[in-house]
């Protein structure tokens, strides 16, 4: 019996429990295609372990081997193609697609001399791949459907052209090739910025789609030479490792987000905000540029939500900070430093007046409520300024010259009532959309 295959049996069961393990915990929707791309793998070595054991005719075993890479590489590209609304039609959608390339190897395994069922099963996986993948978008949001329907025929063109030049083997050995290819290209622009791991796992995927020439290169060149088993597999551990280093990197990514934004607006949150202040002051010395910081607060929103609860009360802050981003330029920075303040940084703010005129339609920004739940809000928002240079010269005077002059401009401190009853009544309205 030949065991050569049953130590990369046993890695790829190992990485198989690893994946497993990893989508029990992230559930995201891509770990599930590469699940069943590895599972795939795993077939491919079970049917080599017969291939290379039978006694008899193991042409179905082969059959099964390689085929097995193609449906694994349509996983693979599938995980990264940014549709995965309904996972068990779009892997049915995954499956399909490679089935044509999947019965062409099938029927060179079995020595089939006829030409006609190749070209139609070469026809036929042209136009099932357009279908799958020309109109997808990848997961960085991107509609790249034009360049992936010309590329699709171009590799169809290739293996037609193999097969009419008679070279089968060639062109089996091409279907795997682009395949791994397209893993690796569909992989990059899946990923929304080009990390060390997601370059690796691409340079990865490209060696592996080379074995399959270099092999037969290799061959017809060098027919005496002979490379261990463990240097062709080698690059689909290299994919493994890139892929948990890929979705490593994510998590510390993640991590990073939420300890600098708030959950609940996505907006900077008061540590990132602090240091966005540092680097903003430290520019505007640099520069002899002046910079306004306004402080601001929602009035009347505790109000809101011990009345009508925490959910619209988060609706409200989100709403909030939608407003406010839509009044603000690209480099202002906008952030939720507490409960309902906000605080913004207006750069190159050459006078008071212009940081009043923002602060201005800010506040007008909210003057047409909105409905939340089935109540009709509306909400009024207070606002200090301070600017750089004058009112202060370093953050933290900044900060609390803004805090001041926001506090001092409460409506109930205006009226001088003193107490929180005159704030509701002149800045909050909130009544139920049926009454």
């Amino acid at each position: 019996m030949n065991f050569s295959v049953v130590p990369d049996f046993v890695a790829i069961s190992g990485l198989i429990g690893v994946f497993g393990s990893l989508l029990r915990r992230t559930r995201q929707t891509r770990l599930n295609y590469w699940l069943v791309g590895w599972i795939m793998l795993l077939i491919h070595i079970a049917a080599q372990f017969v291939c290379q054991n039978s006694e008899g005719d193991a042409s179905g075993a082969n059959a099964i081997s390689v085929s097995m890479l193609v449906l694994a590489a349509n996983a693979f590209i599938w995980a990264s193609n940014g549709r995965h609304g309904d996972r068990w039609r779009n892997f049915t959608r995954a499956l399909v697609s490679a089935l044509p390339d999947a019965a062409f190897i099938a029927c060179a395994t079995y020595g089939v001399d006829s030409p006609w069922p190749y070209a139609l099963l070469t026809c036929a996986g042209l136009g099932l791949s357009i279908w799958a993948f020309g109109s997808a978008s990848s997961g960085a949001g991107q509609n790249h459907g034009g360049w992936r329907t010309a590329m699709t025929v171009v590799v169809y063109a290739v293996q037609g052209a193999l097969l009419a030049s008679h070279q089968l083997s060639s062109a089996v050995s091409w279907i795997l090739c682009w395949h791994y290819l397209a893993v690796a290209a569909f992989y990059r622009l899946g990923a929304p910025d080009a990390s060390t791991g997601v370059m690796f796992t691409m340079v990865s995927f490209i060696a592996w789609a080379f074995v399959f020439p270099v092999g037969d290169l290799m061959d017809v060149l060098w027919p005496a030479v002979h490379v261990e088993e463990e240097v062709w597999n080698l690059p689909k551990f290299l994919v493994a490792t890139g892929m948990i280093f890929t979705l490593l990197e994510e998590q510390l990514s993640n991590a990073e987000h939420a300890s600098l934004h708030d959950a609940l607006t996505g907006l900077p949150n008061r540590r990132m905000f602090a240091d966005r202040l540092r680097r903003a002051l430290l520019d505007a010395r640099a520069e002899g540029e002046s910079l306004a910081l306004l402080m601001i607060d929602l009035d009347g929103f505790k109000q809101i939500n011990d009345r009508l609860g925490h959910a619209v009360g988060d609706e409200l802050l989100r709403w909030a900070a939608m407003r406010f981003s839509e009044e603000l330029h690209g480099e202002d920075v906008l952030a939720r430093v507490g409960g309902d303040e906000f605080a913004v940084i207006l750069s190159r703010v050459d006078h008071r007046e212009a940081a009043q005129g923002i602060a201005h339609r800010l506040q007008r920004s909210l003057a047409a409520g909105m409905s939340i739940h089935g109540h009709a809000l509306s909400i009024q928002a207070s606002i200090g300024i301070s600017m750089y240079p004058e009112d202060a010269g370093d953050a933290t005077l900044l900060y609390a010259a803004a805090d001041l002059a926001m506090y001092e401009r409460k409506p109930y401190r205006q009226e001088g009532s003193g107490g929180e009853g005159t704030e509701s009544e002149a800045a909050l309205a909130a009544t139920r959309m049926d009454d």
